[in-house]
């Protein structure tokens, strides 16, 4: 392979095709596993005292629970080749470019684990509701249907594309325990963001705010209206949101952008990589 050959369509197929061979069993225990657990958490959310109940709604918490926390594993495991010293010189030189390894990767992390995890709680859904119709000859009421209608459903999805792509460059950059230390080092950053946050807010409106945590980062904050407020007097507040405009830009870049861009500095550390 040419240094310059970054990216062949041909070469990318036959090594998609050779890691779906290598990994197949892999991903076929993974979908028994998974619909396994599934079920159980639905049997276990099902029974009352051991006493499985006529019916049950609220799929959808179990539904995206599962789906970000087995997905989030799922993605940590990825570049494990790396932890190992002669499997990580055998997967660098591989001949195949570093662009396709990485969207092969990228691919079985987000559509093909999307796949395997909706086949599996199918499964789950459906052998779930033949122990229901067995034992109670009544059929689980399934709400995900509706709930999905909701105009606020595709903001769990941005959300777990963002916290997958977050998980990628975690397993890139740590190639043993990525999970836990992806996690932790994603929860300072976010209470760093809320520090940074609390000190702008309390800097600016620190004499009218009702408590120093009556904000949000990068929605607005509430505030004390009149021209002395006090804790001690009857108050009136309203909460000050950002201009339109500006929440337009933070939510267009949050919903299109910032994946993208975490996708795109774990191939750039991908790409740096040695062993």
């Amino acid at each position: 392979m040419q240094a310059n050959n970054i990216f062949s369509a041909s070469r990318f197929s036959l090594y998609m095709r050779k890691h779906l061979v290598d990994n197949y069993r892999i991903y076929g225990m993974s979908i028994i596993v998974l619909t396994v657990l599934l079920l159980t958490i639905l049997l276990l959310n099902l029974s009352d005292n051991f006493r499985i109940r006529p019916s049950m709604s609220n799929l959808l918490p179990l539904y995206f629970i599962g789906l970000f926390l087995t997905g989030l594993i799922f993605t940590s495991l990825s570049f494990r080749e790396l932890s190992n010293k002669p499997q990580g010189i055998d997967y660098l030189l591989f001949p195949a470019s570093q662009l396709e390894k990485y969207l092969s990767t990228l691919l079985v992390t987000t559509v093909g684990f999307l796949l395997i995890y909706h086949f599996a709680f199918y499964l789950a859904y459906l052998g779930m509701d033949a122990i229901l119709a067995s034992t109670t000859g009544m059929h689980i009421k399934n709400d995900l249907k509706d709930t999905f209608k909701h105009e606020a459903m595709p903001y769990f999805y941005y959300a777990w594309f963002i916290t997958q792509a977050i998980m990628l460059l975690g397993s890139v950059y740590f190639q043993k325990f990525s999970f836990i230390k992806t996690i932790f080092l994603f929860a300072i950053f976010l209470l760093a963001l809320y520090f940074i946050n609390t000190v702008f807010a309390l800097s600016f409106f620190g004499h009218r705010m009702p408590k120093w945590n009556a904000h949000f980062p990068f929605v607005g904050i509430n505030v004390m209206l009149g021209e002395r407020p006090s804790e001690f007097e009857p108050q009136t507040h309203q909460f000050l949101m950002l201009p339109s405009n500006v929440r337009d830009v933070f939510l267009f870049f949050g919903k299109y952008l910032f994946t993208p861009m975490i996708w795109a500095l774990a191939y750039m550390r991908l790409r740096d990589k040695e062993m």
